[in-house]
């Protein structure tokens, strides 16, 4: 069935200790789950679980990522999760922080 994205949320989140990139891209995937409210499903009578939901997070180590976790704090849907280079680590008083940046992008089966 032919599909059509409606949602595109976005957010970053940091590790400040630990240099852990599942830890950064997990609070930036949380952090852009908290400003997203999608009323959309039930105005439609669109079930939760017919969307597919795929989450790219950039940070500095992608293969570092564990993208079951990062897959877990979806609560509805097909999920699949990129993780690609980018991100930061910042050099902070004698350690190094993780910045990861996330985008979610929700896609709905379109009826023709």
């Amino acid at each position: 069935m032919p599909e059509q994205r409606l949602i595109i949320e976005m957010a970053q989140g940091v590790d400040l200790h630990g240099r852990d990139d599942t830890k950064a891209a997990k609070r930036a995937v949380e952090q852009a789950l908290q400003g997203a409210s999608l009323p959309i499903f039930d105005t439609l009578g669109v079930d939760r679980e017919a969307m597919r939901v795929v989450v790219h997070v950039a940070v500095p180590r992608p293969e570092a990522v564990d993208v079951d976790v990062i897959a877990g704090l979806l609560p509805y849907g097909v999920v699949e999760v990129v993780a690609e280079q980018g991100g930061l680590d910042v050099p902070v008083a004698g350690d190094v922080a993780v910045m990861a940046v996330a985008a979610i992008e929700v896609f709905l089966p379109v009826r023709g």
